[in-house]
């Protein structure tokens, strides 16, 4: 094995490829949707997420005066709009019409859900720490919903599980499938 020094921003990408999220947002009618990569929970009791977000962002503006935030979860068959809700700003178009996503009511919050997408999680921001060049958001998870084609108690996939993974600028991927471990001894030894 032949390792190489990275530098340390170039070594974040070791964590990824990581879930795609469409992180919606809105306040005062202006519903927006971003994709993002960098989140993750926090705990079980109370549930929490926290997800980055940089803070020249519209999303950041529109979840910093809401105080809420949604996250939809796409497929892989969303792949061309997941990009373009990481690539399109909402300053200059709305990126549902442009991607062609769907908005839906939401059952907690006012940021829309998205009808493509097989599972969300709606949150009340609860804490926002300014770090390095990105701000964490931290969110109280309110209410979930997910399609049981793709989730039970977690995700299933015996042959394919097409949650889209990013794993640098327009590069993504997808898992093929999951894989259980059994740690029980073996009864023919």
């Amino acid at each position: 094995m032949s390792l190489r020094t990275l530098q340390p921003a170039a070594s974040l990408r070791l964590l990824e490829p990581s879930p795609v999220v469409l992180l919606t947002s809105m306040f005062r009618s202006h519903p927006n949707v971003m994709t993002a990569a960098w989140m993750s929970p926090l705990g079980f009791d109370p549930p929490l997420i926290t997800i980055a977000i940089h803070p020249g962002r519209l999303t950041h503006e529109l979840v910093s005066k809401s105080e809420m935030f949604g996250l939809s979860i796409p497929t892989m068959d969303l792949i061309k709009a997941v990009h373009q809700c990481g690539v399109l700003s909402g300053n200059e178009l709305d990126k549902f019409d442009a991607t062609g996503l769907t908005p839906i009511d939401p059952l907690e919050i006012d940021a829309p859900r998205i009808l493509e997408c097989v599972a969300h999680i709606e949150c009340g921001v609860i804490e926002r720490i300014s770090l390095a060049d990105h701000d964490l958001v931290v969110g109280q998870i309110l209410t979930a919903d997910a399609d049981d084609n793709y989730f039970t108690d977690r995700w299933i996939g015996e042959t394919e599980l097409p949650l889209v993974h990013h794993i640098a600028a327009e590069h993504y991927a997808g898992m093929t499938r999951t894989y259980a471990v059994d740690l029980r001894e073996d009864e023919d030894e």
